[in-house]
């Protein structure tokens, strides 16, 4: 009852060429990863098991101004300029296109999830005196009053356990409790007590989480 039917592979050749196209567009990948692997290397001071990719970055003006735990995932852009510092504890994962910019100081305890695309800065980036500004522009765009240096800055401080979601905001000066919530898109201006989820521009507490959460 089976005559004329013919048993064929589902494995094509169709699928040779895609699986070449594949490997030949992640050779860039896995060499820009490993480019990064040597820069954090060289800066930064990091414990066994760190986990990087492609898009994971190590910017500092002095190799030692980062220290990164044991067991993390970092995915992000950790940037520090003058004499700033960051530190992040054991078993913490930040993920793509957030970007962490120190002059100060930021630590960051154990065990955080910090979601795409956040930003975390204890600094202002510019002098907000629009005067200086303007002289920013028209002398030079990469000049030294660019730096974060010329800037106000305050340390910042993220406690164990806390997650902050997609897109949030930390501002210069905060501090975040141990086992905290950020919500997504929320701009965090102020303290944030432990265990409470904040959400909104400003942030504000919505609720806490009680002991079973």
């Amino acid at each position: 009852m089976f005559a004329g039917f013919r048993l064929v592979s589902c494995y094509t050749k169709g699928d040779e060429k895609m699986n070449l196209i594949r490997a030949i567009r992640n050779i860039p990948l896995a060499l820009k990863t490993r480019y990064n692997r040597k820069n954090f290397a060289r800066l930064a001071i990091c414990q066994k098991d760190l986990e990087i990719n492609h898009e994971s970055r190590c910017y500092a003006d002095t190799p030692g101004q980062i220290t990164i735990g044991r067991h993390c995932r970092v995915f992000a852009h950790l940037h520090v300029q003058g004499q700033g510092r960051i530190t992040i504890g054991n078993h913490c994962c930040i993920y793509r296109r957030t970007v962490i910019g120190a002059v100060n100081s930021i630590t960051i305890g154990d065990c955080a999830i910090i979601s795409n695309h956040v930003h975390i800065y204890d600094n202002n980036n510019h002098p907000t005196n629009p005067e200086i500004r303007r002289q920013m522009c028209i002398d030079d765009f990469d000049g030294g009053t660019w730096k974060w240096t010329h800037a106000d800055s305050a340390p910042i401080v993220i406690g164990d356990n806390v997650w902050i979601g997609e897109y949030a905001a930390i501002m210069k000066g905060v501090t975040i409790g141990d086992g905290a919530v950020v919500a997504a898109h929320a701009v965090v201006t102020k303290a944030v007590p432990p265990r409470a989820v904040v959400a909104g521009n400003p942030a504000r507490v919505v609720k806490f989480l009680d002991e079973n959460a």
